[in-house]
């Protein structure tokens, strides 16, 4: 009994923390008046997940022009490196680029935090290297702002399918489609040398690596923390996992495909004290041909703030004929539903077993679906788990919650509220800029304290008007450390936290 209770104690302090840090998700962006889109991201966020992905920022900019660069860095202190560019018409997915639309007057940059900073600059230039005047519209909610979306998984990839492995994945990403596959980790079920096989696909760029639990159990697993957190550690000291899951060397696996679709409150809880993102259920599928598809049954989940993480996602269809039903091997049916799909501009999601595929490897239906599919520059290919990272930031930044602003040094342009934002870059080496809005005109300090509340320094202290400001901080005469700021504006305080990192 005594155990029990410390573990429950554990896991009601994980999940609130993981709770904090989704919330946190959200991004501060700024506008400054030197042309500068700043995105600066929660660090305890950035540590949880990574934030790897690329997201794609849309930005308008004045007509008339051709010839425009984005650049971007993640320190103040860096220099600038100019970002790849795309045309209409590419076939790229998870990279960093930006795309101009000239007709629409609309850049579509694609960047992604990296492991040296919470910060991302990114600038627009001309040909003679001026900085370009933009207007910040959003997030896309896909990324490159396509059109729709194919991902795709897989169940029970373990020593019982070890020959499949190769000829399988192979199909799947040699026609460019990324593949989310679902590994069942206990040594028992997966060898040295199925880990071996498996980290040359992860090794590929299009296979993420997922949890399928340890033994493949029925609901109530007979232990819950092995199967759900164990496998997610089976999987980190068994794989290299790319840039693209990782950050700082931690490992980031995102995805938790349920054994024969089963589900109950402990797994859903235990997923949120682990760190997944997302949960693929599985139920007999639609069997109709052509199969009936309504709009909503392939959207993306919401957060669940008592679970911690995305509500479960359903497949919109299995490829084969599994002797438990629902699959389909209707060519004409699948392309009509995925046809559908993408005039709706919603998520195509494709899932399989192996050991009920592999013998249809060369029959038309399989061939000709996953060619008809593929190659298509308005669809965005993507793991599940990168779905899901990418709406971590794009669904929790949307709308009226993102933090948008047009600031200046002199304090003009109206403000409704006061508001002290989150310094920039952070960490940062040795300046960072302190963004504050005030709604009336009075007296005005900012001032720095270290952790055991001395004061440290005057950023700011004096009478000034109504308006939006920067102020710039040196800490170079500081230790590195965590320091915190505060905003006094007459009745008014509030303190963030800041890191300095020499």
């Amino acid at each position: 009994m005594k155990f029990r209770y410390i573990f429950f104690s554990f896991f009601l302090l994980s999940t609130t923390y993981f709770l904090f840090a989704q919330e946190n998700a959200k991004l501060s962006i700024t506008v400054t008046p030197q042309n500068e889109l700043i995105i600066v991201t929660r660090a305890d966020c950035h540590q949880q997940y990574g934030l790897a992905y690329p997201v794609t920022y849309q930005l308008d900019f004045p007509s008339g022009l051709s010839g425009l660069i984005a650049i971007e860095k993640h320190q103040s202190s860096e220099r600038w490196v100019r970002i790849p560019e795309k045309l209409s018409g590419d076939l790229f997915n998870a990279i960093e680029d930006v795309r101009f639309d000239y007709t629409a007057q609309r850049a579509y940059v694609s960047a992604a935090f990296n492991g040296k900073s919470d910060s991302l600059f990114i600038e627009i230039e001309d040909s003679l290297g001026n900085s370009i005047s933009f207007v910040y519209q959003g997030i896309s909610k896909y990324y490159d702002d396509r059109k729709a979306v194919v991902t795709l998984t897989s169940d029970d990839w373990a020593d019982f399918n070890y020959a499949n492995i190769f000829p399988l994945m192979y199909m799947f990403r040699s026609r460019g489609l990324y593949l989310t596959a679902g590994i069942i980790t206990a040594p028992d079920n997966c060898s040295s040398a199925t880990w071996k096989a498996l980290q040359q696909e992860v090794d590929s760029g299009y296979v993420e690596a997922a949890s399928h639990s340890r033994t493949h159990p029925y609901t109530p697993y007979a232990d819950a923390v092995s199967e759900v957190q164990g496998s997610e550690l089976d999987i980190k000291q068994n794989l290299v996992l790319p840039p693209l899951f990782s950050n700082n060397g931690t490992g980031y696996v995102y995805t938790w495909i349920a054994p024969y679709g089963d589900y109950d409150p402990t797994i859903d809880y235990l997923l949120g004290a682990s760190g997944y993102l997302a949960a693929r259920i599985y139920t007999n599928l639609d069997t109709t041909s052509p199969r009936i598809y309504i709009y909503g049954d392939s959207t993306l989940t919401n957060w669940n703030v008592n679970t911690n993480h995305f509500d479960p996602f359903l497949p919109t269809v299995e490829l084969g004929a599994p002797s438990w039903g629902g699959g389909d091997t209707s060519l004409t049916s699948l392309n009509g539903l995925f046809d559908t799909i993408l005039a709706k501009g919603d998520i195509y999601h494709l899932m399989w077993h192996p050991q009920v595929i592999i013998s249809d490897t060369n029959k038309g239906y399989l061939i000709n679906h996953l060619n008809y599919i593929s190659g298509r520059s308005n669809v965005w290919y993507v793991n599940l788990g990168h779905l899901y990272l990418y709406h971590l930031i794009q669904s929790a930044n949307s709308g009226n919650e993102l933090t948008t602003a047009t600031v200046s040094k002199n304090g003009s342009g109206a403000v409704s509220s006061f508001k002290l934002f989150q310094n920039y870059p952070n960490p940062f080496n040795p300046t960072t800029n302190i963004q504050y809005s005030i709604p009336t005109s009075g007296n005005v300090s900012i001032k720095v304290y270290n952790i055991f509340g001395q004061e440290v320094a005057t950023v700011f202290q004096g009478f000034q008007k109504s308006g939006s400001y920067i102020a710039n901080f040196d800490a170079s005469r500081l230790a590195s450390g965590v320091y915190f700021y505060r905003l006094q504006a007459g009745q008014f305080s509030q303190t963030k936290k800041m890191m300095y990192l020499k």
